[in-house]
């Protein structure tokens, strides 16, 4: 897997886990779906049981970790704690200014 490549997309999620993390199983559902709704977005499920220098590449020393890029930054990071509704706060007004440049 060529981590690089889930940065440069336009709005990428990527949700660090590992198969023996419980939260991890409830809570990755939940952020599919919230990727879903947003409109050229992706969702990639890293689990660093198969992918373990994923840790290191992506700075994510606990699990659950969810992070967010768009062509190349960084712009969300969280992690352990998520509140989905938090989460979707912030990626709602990151998405308007993003998209909102393909239209000007």
């Amino acid at each position: 897997m060529t981590y690089d490549n889930l940065k440069q997309e336009k709005f990428s999620f990527v949700y660090i886990t590992t198969k023996s993390c419980n939260v991890c199983k409830v809570l990755q559902p939940k952020l599919r779906e919230l990727a879903q709704s947003y409109s050229g977005s992706t969702f990639h499920l890293i689990e660093l049981d198969e992918y373990q220098d994923a840790a290191g590449f992506f700075m994510a020393f606990s699990v659950p970790t969810f992070l967010v890029y768009s062509e190349g930054s960084e712009i969300f990071r969280t992690a352990r704690q998520l509140d989905i509704d938090e989460i979707r706060a912030k990626l709602d007004r990151y998405h308007r200014l993003i998209f909102s440049e393909d239209k000007q």
